[in-house]
């Protein structure tokens, strides 16, 4: 069946709930697309390895996977359909731009679909550093230079130093890089500075599978909960953010209920009623 539409959800504060299970409503919604004719994408900040571990074999009503906030894209049947890649310079370029701002909680994550692989570098690190060094210890590589090809590098910073940290990395390589903001997953408070290839978003890769689909713009929707999603909600036709969003994305756009109350069903629900 061709696709005639898209609806993209976030996984992690969207579609999984607090305890790691999914709502059966959330799912039936999924499904219920699939069979009118919309493509169904998950975009998440996970890396390949982190979802499979999310999902421990269970499966989703999915065409498309955008991970790493969409650096990479998997079809449904998990083959990399696209992935954005830093070079050695481009890599200690970021972190030297991270230095210079005295942020020296960085992560640079390997290359995709590898991208669960940490590599660090001896210093003072905040306890949400140490908790991810220690979750990903299997995974976790000491190294003595940041010149490596990466998918991204990780800036740690607390929540009160966050946007004024962004605004000065943007005015230093923003023209150069992708910045996301996103919260950790880890304590829910410290901001991570996730800075990609340029262009490298929800966003746009939301937006290439649409383009491959040739669906039509205004046949687009999305849902999320945090500051990683901006660019996907503000690139889609119709956006909708759970209940536990923060309070500036609530009021940027259409609230449906927490991710604890079937924020999912309820975004599709709506979303439905006003498709052609």
């Amino acid at each position: 069946m061709k696709k005639t539409s898209l609806f993209a959800t976030d996984l992690d504060g969207t579609l999984l709930r607090n305890n790691g299970s999914f709502s059966s409503s959330d799912i039936e919604a999924l499904e219920t697309l699939r069979t009118r004719g919309c493509a169904v994408v998950l975009a998440t900040g996970r890396s390949p390895l982190s979802l499979r571990k999310c999902l421990g074999g269970r499966t989703l009503p999915v065409d498309w996977y955008v991970l790493s906030s969409g650096a990479g894209i998997l079809n449904s049947i998990g083959e990399v359909a696209r992935s954005a890649t830093l070079s050695p310079d481009n890599t200690a370029d970021i972190h030297k731009a991270f230095v210079d701002l005295g942020i020296t909680d960085t992560s640079i994550q390997g290359v995709f679909p590898d991208a669960h692989v940490l590599h660090w570098m001896e210093g003072k690190h905040c306890l949400d550093f140490r908790k991810r060094l220690a979750y990903y210890r299997d995974f976790s590589i000491k190294v003595a230079s940041p010149n490596i090809p990466s998918t991204e590098v990780i800036g740690f910073v607390h929540p009160d130093q966050a946007d004024l940290a962004i605004s000065r990395l943007q005015d230093a390589i923003g023209s150069c890089y992708s910045i996301v903001k996103a919260t950790s997953p880890i304590d829910h408070k410290t901001v991570w500075i996730e800075v990609f290839a340029q262009g490298v978003n929800k966003a746009s890769a939301c937006n290439s599978i649409r383009e491959e689909l040739e669906i039509s713009m205004n046949s687009t929707a999305a849902v999320g909960n945090d500051w990683n999603d901006v660019h996907m909600l503000r690139w889609a036709d119709r956006s909708f953010v759970s209940g536990n969003a923060p309070d500036d994305l609530l009021d940027e756009f259409e609230n449906v209920p927490s991710n604890e109350n079937n924020a999912v069903a309820v975004a599709v629900e709506k979303w439905l009623s006003e498709l052609l």
